[in-house]
C-alpha cells in the first residue's frame, strides 16, 4: 500500500536526521509525517454522508429489450468528494454501470446505464462498491452497498401474427364434460353465485328470473391441446462457429442475437407458445434439459408467464434423447392433441417415436434445426428424409433464417389441420 512506502521513507529520513545535523531531514520528516496524518483523516471522511439509489422500470425483460437503470449519488456531508469510484458487480452481460464521479458539498449526480439484454436467464443487479481515497492516494476506503435486485430475461419472442390459421382448421373433438374456471364458448348450466366468482360469469337473465345472483358454468373447450416438446440433449446442441456471421455476438435474426441451436430452439418454443395461447389454445410444454420439466396444458396470460420463466432458465445440458421424452410423456398427449417437437437431433429414432404417436390420432409437427449450418459436422439429412417418407410435416431451420417468415409457412398449418 502507498502509505506504507511513505511511512518507511519517513523512518529512513528520521534515521538520517539522527546520524547527522542536517536540518533539512528534520523538516522533511515532519512534512511526511504531517502528510500521513492529513491523508489518513481525509480518507476517514471520504465516504461519509453518501447516499446512492438505483432504479429500474421493471424486473422482467426479453432478449433484445433495452434495460435502463437510473443511478443517483448524493453527498449529504459538508465536505467535497474529489473522486468517488462506483463499482458495479451485476451479473447481467454488458451492464456498464461503473463510473468515477466528483461531488461538491450537498451535490447530487445521476446517470443512466442502458444495456441491451442479449442473454436469457436470471441475473443479479448489484451489489455496488464505493471506493475513494485522499488526494494523495495513500489511504483507500471502500463501502459496500449490499442491495441487490433480481432480473429475469425471458427468451426473445418472434411475432407470428402473420400466420393465418382458420378456426376450423384447429382440431376439434367431443365435449370433455369437465368444469373449468375459464370462460369458454361451452355453457353447460347455471348455479348460485359464490364468493370469488368472476363478475363476467354472472347470468343476468337467470338472476332476474330467480331473484338470486346466478353465474354460468362452463366446460373445457373441446379443441385439442397443443404440446411443445423442447429437446435439451446436450449431445446434439452446438454453438455457431466457423460460419458467416458467427462470433461473440452471434447472428441477428429478427432483431435478436441467436448464436446456438439452443437459443434457436428456445426462441421458437417461446414464440409458438405465445402464438397458440393468443388463440386461446391450451398449451403444454415438455423440456428435457438436465432435468425434465413439464408444464401441464393450460391457457391464458398467466400460463404464458410460467412458460417464459421456465424457458428463461432452460439449458441444454441433458442426456435423455428426445425419443425417450416422447415415449415417457406420451400419456399426456390426448387423442387429437397436437405435438410440436423442436430439436437439432440427427438421430432418426425420434422420428419413429413421433410416428408412433400418429397411430393414436396425435397430430404432429417437427421443427428441425439443422446443426451443420452452425458449423457442426452432423447433418439432419437422414432425419428430413425419414420425416418425408413417413408423411410427418416438418420445418427445417438453418442458421440465419428469418424465423418470422419461416414459421409462417403453410407447412405449419398442415401440421395443425391434418
Amino acid at each position: 500500500m502507498a502509505w506504507i512506502r511513505v511511512a518507511l521513507l519517513a523512518g529512513v529520513i528520521l534515521l538520517l536526521s539522527q546520524l547527522n545535523r542536517w536540518t533539512i531531514f528534520d523538516k522533511l520528516f515532519f512534512v511526511l509525517g504531517g502528510l500521513l496524518v492529513v491523508a489518513y483523516f481525509w480518507s476517514r471522511f471520504a465516504l461519509s454522508g453518501l447516499v446512492i439509489t438505483r432504479r429500474t422500470l421493471t424486473d422482467r425483460a426479453h432478449v433484445g429489450d433495452l434495460l435502463i437503470e437510473q443511478v443517483e449519488l448524493e453527498n449529504r456531508s459538508r465536505l467535497a468528494k474529489l473522486w468517488i469510484e462506483v463499482i458495479d458487480h451485476s451479473t447481467l452481460p454488458g451492464h456498464r454501470l461503473s463510473r468515477v464521479v466528483s461531488l461538491g458539498p450537498g451535490a447530487t449526480v445521476g446517470w443512466r446505464a442502458k444495456t441491451w439484454c442479449t442473454r436469457r436467464g436470471r441475473f443479479r443487479l448489484g451489489p455496488l462498491v464505493l471506493r475513494a481515497s485522499d488526494p494523495f492516494g495513500l489511504f483507500e476506503r471502500q463501502l459496500l452497498v449490499p442491495e441487490t435486485r433480481e432480473l429475469i430475461v425471458y427468451p426473445a419472442l418472434v411475432d407470428l401474427t402473420t400466420v393465418r390459421l382458420p378456426a376450423g382448421e384447429l382440431p376439434g373433438g367431443s365435449a370433455l364434460q369437465k368444469r373449468t374456471p375459464f370462460v369458454t364458448p361451452n355453457v353447460v348450466g347455471v348455479r348460485q353465485y359464490q364468493p370469488g366468482d368472476s363478475f363476467n360469469r354472472i347470468a343476468w337473465s337467470a338472476t332476474a328470473r330467480t331473484g338470486q345472483l346466478m353465474v354460468k358454468e362452463f366446460e373445457l373447450d373441446p379443441s385439442a391441446d397443443v404440446w411443445l416438446v423442447l429437446d435439451g440433449d446436450a449431445r446434439h446442441h452446438v454453438v455457431a462457429h466457423g460460419v458467416a456471421g458467427a462470433g461473440d455476438t452471434g447472428q441477428r435474426v429478427v432483431g435478436v442475437i441467436l448464436d446456438s441451436t439452443e437459443e434457436y430452439a428456445v426462441t421458437i418454443t417461446a414464440s409458438l407458445a405465445r402464438y397458440f395461447l393468443d388463440l386461446n389454445r391450451a398449451v403444454g410444454v415438455v423440456a428435457s434439459g438436465g432435468s425434465r420439466v413439464v408444464l401441464p396444458a393450460d391457457r391464458g396470460a398467466r400460463h404464458l408467464v410460467k412458460v417464459l420463466e421456465m424457458l428463461a432458465l432452460f439449458r441444454s445440458d441433458g442426456r435423455a434423447p428426445v425419443q425417450e421424452t416422447l415415449l415417457t410423456e406420451q400419456t399426456r398427449f390426448g387423442r387429437e392433441a397436437v405435438v410440436i417437437v423442436v430439436t437439432p437431433s440427427t438421430d432418426e429414432a425420434w422420428v419413429k417415436a413421433l410416428a408412433e404417436l400418429t397411430t393414436r390420432s396425435v397430430r404432429s409437427l417437427a421443427i428441425v434445426i439443422e446443426p451443420s449450418t452452425f458449423g457442426s459436422e452432423a447433418s439432419s439429412l437422414l432425419v428430413v428424409s425419414e420425416l418425408t417418407a413417413l408423411g410427418i410435416p416438418f420445418v427445417l431451420v438453418k442458421y440465419g433464417d428469418d424465423l418470422r417468415r419461416l414459421l409462417a409457412l403453410p407447412m405449419g398449418a398442415i401440421a395443425i389441420s391434418r
